[in-house]
């Protein structure tokens, strides 16, 4: 009987290989070339040995990694004083006895060599800069060699899994004084670019990337090759992580897609080095890759992900950057690597709050992922949130009836992801009524008909919606410039207009069930609601989700900008003041009656709903005989818009104040005058 467990796999390769010959032969006979059919012969049997691999070594890849933490090298280096174990209690021991499953330790960074400045002299190396000291004799550095090992043991000892992670083209070094890296510096002809002055400002992916290496070229991928085999075959890891994220571009421009297989099959190198390496030891060294979000900013960046899984490369696969957290775009990755039978671990970048923290977690697992892998750790202090976190995230049992806020992405912006940089969603016009994407972690029906879900609450930006702004005491006491609404609709069902409440002036706040919210991603389209008129300027800026859990937190102010005004006064004068058809040089005043003792006044707005202000030279504002500044938000030829004045405080007084509007320029003949329609005296007090 144990016979025939053990020869099962081997005997169910010989079948998926059979039938793959007898498929090809069934094709060849309708005309396929024979080339076709021994393609198709060799994905198959490569796919049946992905599927039924050795037992132990099938057991490491699909045992379960809450978390992965990646500390990205940034480690201090070990002072010539300083313990192993003090080394390690910066950041790794933090992780000890956690829902942390597996540390991944990088120690390749191709953009600094020694000797360092005085905070790493030479003798106190970092580990990230292992690689570094490896050439030419491809032998460790001692000391980095005792603290490696250290490391292995201890994470070990820990029972936790514990990979080496390479930056596979590092380019930091683009915006630093001179290249360091001895191939880089003896080998500028390796480089995808030449070197150029970095500027943040320069709208160029090659400011960033030209210090990268070019895959293209069989040196560079001997020089990679060479490392990984060598180094992984001293040390006990568990496994090794490439890390293509960092960064994400291996090709000149314009030639990424021509060299896709020339990657798969570097990728193929590393893969039978480690296996051969894996059999002299006796247990598997698994290989693991970091990629971009999406299998096209993959393809874009020169990487056949998909290829990769296909041929059994990958033991391991973690999903994306980390820039875009929130975002439902890594499910189909995800899905991609499930397919092939690979485990995936979507990625954070940096800790963010531990609500977020929380909360992104729950959506990695609700889009399938297989844990949760956090790049930057950067360590937890001893009963800190963060650290409660690490005992959180790795499972959603353990995340079940936590706060969360669930946000929509806003896409990424940053110079050294290159062809990965997603567009944001936002602005998204509210008269299109383009659907918003908000992915939820959360079970939020399953808790609802456990009634231990408290509130949820949507909140969403919204600019420009006041198209023929109205200016009221009533709305200036609410931060409000009118009484137009939105309608919110998730997954096409419309929430109540009595649910919806505009909070301030780009504000609106929304009270939402389960159903229609549901766990996973969920569509929200925003369009002109009740006294609306539809302004096509309107747009919707940002969305996020709060969902509380018995007992409800607090409610939560209702506006994220500055207090509302104590005091609103209308003007003693009559309105509107038109100096329309005047000669240049008229005047005309608003008098206000200030009853409070000015002393009490801390902050004072003058809020004008003005017509034809055309530009500053056009008049003049005073308030008490003082000149006022005319803001830009009142500048608007022909239309009437709001907008508010400053008003130093020491300019008020008890009684009268007032506020004399001059015509002190037709300017050459282009204007007749303006108009006043509505003012208001806004007053905070101590």
């Amino acid at each position: 009987m144990k016979n025939l467990i053990r020869w099962t796999p081997v005997m169910m390769c010989v079948a998926v290989v059979l039938g793959a010959v007898t498929a090809g032969w069934a094709e060849q006979q309708k005309g396929t070339t024979s080339g076709a059919v021994f393609e198709k012969f060799d994905r198959a049997l490569r796919t049946a040995e992905r599927e039924h691999p050795a037992e132990k070594e099938r057991e490491d890849m699909v045992k379960q990694r809450r978390i992965i933490l990646n500390d990205d090298g940034d480690d201090p280096p070990q002072r010539p004083d300083q313990s192993i174990e003090d080394c390690l209690r910066v950041r790794f021991t933090t992780a000890v006895n956690t829902q942390v499953d597996s540390y991944f330790l990088c120690v390749a960074c191709t953009s600094t060599v020694p000797p360092m400045d005085e905070v790493a002299p030479p003798n106190s190396p970092r580990i990230d800069q292992t690689m570094s000291y490896w050439f030419p004799d491809m032998r460790p550095h001692p000391r980095l060699d005792k603290l490696t090992r250290g490391y292995t043991d201890a994470a070990h000892e820990a029972g936790m899994e514990i990979f080496a992670s390479l930056r596979m083209n590092d380019i930091h070094d683009a915006w630093a004084e001179k290249l360091t890296y001895p191939l880089k510096v003896q080998r500028p002809d390796l480089l995808i670019g030449e070197k150029q002055m970095y500027s943040r400002d320069e709208d160029t992916l090659m400011c960033a990337f030209w210090s990268g290496f070019d895959y293209a070229k069989e040196e560079v991928r001997e020089h990679f090759r060479d490392f990984i085999l060598s180094y992984c075959r001293i040390y006990d890891y568990d496994g090794v992580e490439l890390d293509y994220f960092r960064h994400p571009l291996f090709f000149k421009l314009g030639e990424e897609e021509q060299n896709l297989d020339t990657m798969t099959d570097f990728m193929r190198q590393v893969r039978q080095g480690l296996n051969e390496i894996g059999r002299e030891r006796g247990k598997p060294y698994l290989l693991a890759a970091r990629v971009p979000d999406t299998p096209d900013a993959a393809l874009r960046t020169g990487l056949d992900v998909e290829e990769w899984l296909r041929q059994g490369l990958l033991d391991l696969l973690i999903v994306g950057g980390g820039y875009m957290p929130y975002s439902g775009r890594i499910k189909e990755l995800i899905d991609m690597a499930h397919h092939y039978g690979v485990p995936a671990y979507p990625c954070k970048n940096h800790f963010d709050s531990a609500t977020e923290m929380r909360s992104i977690a729950s959506n990695f697992w609700a889009l399938g992922g297989d844990g949760f892998y956090m790049f930057n750790y950067y360590g937890c202090p001893e009963g800190s949130e963060k650290a409660a976190s690490l005992k959180q995230m790795g499972d959603p049992q353990t995340l079940a009836g936590l706060d969360k806020v669930y946000k929509a992405d806003t896409g990424c912006s940053i110079f050294y992801c290159g062809h990965t940089n997603p567009a944001s969603p936002f602005p998204v016009r509210l008269a299109a009524g383009d659907p918003i994407e908000l992915v939820v972690g959360d079970d939020v029906e399953k808790a609802a008909r456990e009634g231990v879900l408290g509130r949820m609450l949507l909140r969403l930006q919204v600019r420009n919606l006041d198209f023929f702004p109205e200016l009221s005491e009533t709305n200036l006491k609410n931060d409000v410039l009118s009484d137009e609404r939105i309608a919110i609709h998730i997954n096409g069902a419309r929430i109540p207009d009595k649910d919806i409440e505009r909070a301030d002036k780009d504000t609106f706040v929304a009270l939402v069930t389960a159903p229609p919210l549901k766990r996973g991603i969920n569509r929200i389209v925003v369009l002109p609601g009740p006294n609306s008129v539809g302004a096509l300027s309107a747009t919707v800026d940002a969305v996020e989700l709060a969902v509380d859990y018995k007992p409800v937190a607090p409610e939560p102010a209702p506006s994220p900008s500055a207090p509302r005004p104590d005091l609103i006064l209308s003007p003693v004068t009559p309105m509107p003041l038109s100096l329309f058809d005047v000669p240049v040089g008229t005047s005309r005043t608003l008098s206000f009656d200030l009853t409070a003792d000015p002393k009490t006044v801390k902050k004072a707005r003058l809020a004008l709903s003005a017509e034809d202000f055309d530009e500053p030279a056009e008049l003049t504002i005073t308030f008490n005989g003082q000149p006022l500044p005319i803001p830009k938000s009142l500048l608007s030829g022909s239309s009437a818009v709001i907008g508010f004045v400053e008003i130093p405080a020491n300019l008020l007084r008890a009684g009268k104040n007032d506020v004399a509007f001059t015509f002190v320029s037709n300017l050459n003949g282009t204007t007749t005058g303006f108009a006043v329609l509505r003012a208001f005296l806004v007053l905070w007090l101590d």
